[in-house]
């Protein structure tokens, strides 16, 4: 298969240098948005135990998007549109599109015609990475990946195979039918991590602390009746009882939306405890705490004035 990874963050890079490292990839690439002004095409990769590699980047071009079979989308949430409206002219017709974000909402996102063309995908994982500098990154704790098609007809031996071929590069991977069932557990996660550790400036295991007991409570019990209401039947304390579980695992890293409230950057919020909002308003239910998480981490983040303008227009300002 002909595979371009699309984004040259850690989770990008991560699955890049595993693909290169895997006889299972005959054609790899990386597009990545700072390419043309990057004088080095070296990466540098440290497993989970510490042991250093460095790799040489092959970065895609025209041509290889052109001839592309898999389209590996390892960007933020809120650029999944844009990178794909920048290459789709050049897809060729029922390319393997993998989404690999944290948050839910982007499929709606995205155009009719483009969707009715290819083979989508949702890609979940709990592999842990860190982005050490440009191109460096450490690979920091093992995980497994859920994969499942959210759109397009393909049969399901194309989808094992596309399924094996990620697993020889960096296993576990399993394919699921109803992916979406996973999607809204990593969401139930990500409802509860990312915003408290973001807004208390905390690592992961402190999550866990009792005074965040009953904020935590309440999150998920609107999530669940929001996604009740899309027709995905949820258990809060099961959701409980799992999000202390990856807190404990994950104790000493910092979550994603953390690092980026800390670094100043747009955060994934609109899709996490937004898209809980978002889907309240729509089925008429009550979402406060969610409401005041993405509300307040909003404020912490900066972001554009066009993605606060499309929140607007979408209803989802509070």
């Amino acid at each position: 298969m002909n595979i371009i990874v699309v984004g040259q963050g850690a989770m990008g890079l991560l699955w890049y240098h595993h693909l290169a490292i895997s006889t299972a990839a005959t054609n790899l690439s990386l597009l990545a948005s700072t390419q043309h002004n990057l004088d080095d095409d070296n990466y540098y990769f440290s497993d989970h135990q510490g042991l250093a590699y460095q790799g040489k980047l092959n970065y895609a071009y025209d041509e290889e998007i052109k001839n592309a079979d898999v389209i590996f989308l390892c960007v933020k949430s809120f650029k999944i549109n844009t990178a794909l409206k920048k290459i789709a002219p050049q897809l060729k017709a029922n390319t393997h599109i993998i989404l690999a974000h944290n948050g839910m909402g982007t499929l709606a996102e995205l155009p009719k015609e483009f969707i009715n063309q290819h083979n989508i995908y949702a890609l979940l994982t709990t592999h842990g990475c860190l982005r050490e500098a440009s191109l460096n990154i450490t690979h920091t704790g093992i995980g497994i990946t859920d994969i499942g098609l959210v759109s397009g007809r393909v049969d399901i031996t194309e989808q094992q195979a596309l399924t094996c071929l990620l697993n020889k590069a960096l296993p576990c991977v399993k394919l699921h039918n109803n992916i979406i069932e996973k999607q809204w557990l990593k969401l139930a996660i990500n409802c509860v991590i990312n915003p408290i550790t973001a807004l208390h400036d905390i690592n992961n295991g402190q999550v866990n602390n009792h005074v965040f007991t009953l904020q935590i409570e309440a999150i998920l019990s609107e999530l669940v009746l929001v996604a009740k209401s899309e027709g995905i039947h949820l258990n809060t304390d099961i959701l409980i009882k799992k999000i202390r579980q990856v807190a404990t695992a994950t104790a000493k890293n910092c979550s994603s939306m953390r690092c980026d409230v800390l670094a100043h950057k747009q955060t994934e919020i609109n899709y996490i405890n937004g898209y809980v909002h978002k889907l309240g308003l729509k089925h008429s239910i009550a979402t406060p705490e969610n409401t005041q998480l993405w509300q307040t981490v909003l404020r912490l983040a900066s972001f554009d004035s066009s993605a606060s303008s499309e929140l607007r227009t979408n209803g989802m300002e509070g």
